[in-house]
C-alpha cells in the first residue's frame, strides 16, 4: 500500500485488493521483509492485514475469555461494563493482549481520518469484528457476529476506559489531541499519537506468530505516522511490575504539516 495515501483512501479496509499481489505481500511479510509498495496497493496490503488476523490459530481473542466478554457485554451496564471488561481483557495472554492493543489502537488512528476514508468505528468494526472474533459455525452464528462487532465498535469507542495505561490523551506535539468527533456524539475517540513499541506486559520481545503479527503492524503504524507527521522513535524508561526499570521504544507523532 501507498501508506503516505493509505489512511485518505476511502473505504480502507472494506475493498479488497489484486489477488496476485496479496500473495507476493504475504510472501515477503512471512520472510521478514517490508516491501515498497505504491498507491495500487493500498487495499492489497490492508487484505493481508486482514489475512493475517484472520489465520490466527485459535484465533486473537481466546473462546473462554470470548464466552465471558459476551456475557458482561449483555448484562452489564456502562460503567460496571467497562471494569468488567477491561479485567478480562488484562486477563488476556501476553502476546493476546499487546497484539490486541496494537490493533485497537491502529483502527483508532484509522477511524480519526473517517473524514477521508469513511472507515467510522462502525465500520471498522463490520469489518475486524468477525476477524477479531472467531465465531464456529452453528445456527446462532450470525446473531453472534452481529454481537461480536457492535462489542467491536464499543471497544474502538472505550479505549481510554478499557485500555487506560496504554490510552494517550496528550498529543506529542504542542497542540493537543484532536477530537475526531462532532461534539455532544457519544462516541469521543482522540487521534493516538503516542504508541510504545515492546511489549507491555512482558520482559522480552516475543517470537511466536502472534509477535510476528504485532511486528508487522508496528510497521503498518510507522509507514502511515510517517506520512502523517515527523516520526521519532525514542527510548523512555518506565518502572516494571517487579519494580525493576525498564526501557521501551515509543513512536512520537509530531504534527503535520
Amino acid at each position: 500500500m501507498c501508506l503516505c495515501l493509505g489512511l485518505s483512501t476511502s473505504g480502507l479496509f472494506r475493498a479488497d485488493g489484486a489477488i496476485l499481489r496479496q500473495y507476493e505481500l504475504r510472501r515477503c511479510f512471512d520472510r521478514g521483509g517490508f516491501p515498497e509498495l505504491n498507491i495500487e496497493d493500498v487495499h492489497s496490503s490492508a487484505s493481508v492485514l486482514k489475512h493475517f488476523l484472520r489465520v490466527l490459530p485459535g484465533g486473537l481473542i481466546p473462546a473462554p475469555l470470548m464466552i465471558k466478554l459476551l456475557e458482561v457485554f449483555r448484562m452489564f451496564k456502562l460503567s460496571k461494563r467497562h471494569r468488567a471488561v477491561k479485567k478480562i481483557l488484562d486477563s488476556l495472554p501476553e502476546e493476546n493482549f499487546n497484539l490486541l492493543c496494537y490493533l485497537v489502537f491502529f483502527l483508532s488512528h484509522v477511524a480519526s481520518e473517517r473524514g477521508v476514508n469513511r472507515m467510522s468505528t462502525t465500520n471498522l468494526s463490520l469489518v475486524f469484528g468477525p476477524i477479531i472474533f472467531h465465531v464456529p459455525q452453528g445456527p446462532t452464528m450470525l446473531e453472534e457476529q452481529e454481537m461480536w462487532i457492535s462489542f467491536t465498535e464499543y471497544m474502538l469507542d472505550n479505549l481510554k476506559h478499557l485500555l487506560p495505561n496504554m490510552y494517550t490523551y496528550e498529543s506529542a506535539s504542542n497542540s493537543p489531541a484532536v477530537n475526531v468527533f462532532e461534539a455532544g456524539g457519544d462516541s469521543t475517540i482522540e487521534c493516538v499519537q503516542q504508541l510504545p513499541l515492546t511489549e507491555t506486559r512482558s520482559k522480552s520481545p516475543k517470537i511466536g506468530r502472534l509477535g510476528h503479527l504485532r511486528r508487522r503492524i508496528t510497521n503498518f503504524w510507522r509507514k502511515f505516522g510517517s506520512c502523517t507527521g515527523e516520526v521519532e522513535v525514542v527510548e523512555e524508561p518506565y518502572v516494571a511490575g517487579d519494580g525493576l526499570q525498564q526501557s521501551q521504544q515509543t513512536v512520537r507523532v509530531t504534527g503535520r504539516e
